[in-house]
């Protein structure tokens, strides 16, 4: 996770740009002064910690996901099985679903070519292994102590493999709680099955990496 520790400034800022984000705010269209304004600091005072408003989201997103990730991790380390893992994980996006899908929202706005996701990628460079979802389960794969060890490339693999069927379960979470008839998605039993479904496959992944593994060793 992310070791460089804001300053209350720039974390009245990271707040900011994440509250009005949530409020139906359009990134490219924010100005400085609304995110100075909503937080409460000079905009001139902003100047002395970024250089403009590209940097001040890049780093808000990036900031908010790691503190995220931070906070899954903390429960995750207390979990035994990779299976109990993941399902805690999902657990806690279930519980948290408005703040799941504002994070989600805000790292799905990476893969745009607008200024601000290039930041975005930029900052991403700038944390590089010590940050975001792709780090937490990075530490996740690592705890399961493959014989013989992951390669980086294969250990960045199994992160992103299992990022994609995770940010795919939250879109369909996110979904299914604007419904205004019938059951939420996490009360459904579609939900609950695909809950599982995401854990298996996980695991499955996992599993198929450590028998290829074994067959290379032999």
């Amino acid at each position: 996770m992310n070791k460089e520790t804001p300053t209350a400034k720039e974390k009245a800022i990271y707040q900011a740009v994440v509250e009005l984000f949530m409020e139906g705010a359009d990134l490219s269209g924010l100005t400085v002064s609304e995110i100075t304004a909503k937080a409460g600091i000079g905009k001139g005072t902003a100047y002395d910690y970024f250089s403009d408003k590209e940097d001040m989201i890049a780093r808000a997103i990036w900031y908010n996901i790691d503190q995220y990730c931070l906070w899954i991790h903390q429960g995750i380390s207390e979990q035994e099985t990779l299976y109990d893992k993941i399902d805690f994980l999902l657990g806690k996006m279930e519980k948290e679903v408005n703040k799941a899908n504002c994070l989600m929202r805000l790292a799905n706005t990476m893969s745009t070519d607008s200024a601000i996701g290039k930041r975005i990628r930029q900052q991403e460079q700038i944390n590089g292994n010590e940050a975001g979802p792709v780090r937490l389960l990075e530490s996740i794969f690592e705890a399961e102590h493959f014989s013989p060890s992951l390669s980086e490339e294969m250990l960045y693999f199994l992160a992103r493999n299992a990022i994609s069927r995770i940010f795919c379960y939250g879109m369909m979470l996110s979904k299914g709680s604007t419904r205004e008839q019938g059951q939420s998605a996490v009360q459904s039993s579609e939900m609950q099955a695909m809950h599982r479904l995401v854990c298996l496959g996980i695991c499955a992944d996992a599993d198929a990496i450590r028998q290829w593994l074994s067959s290379e060793e032999s």
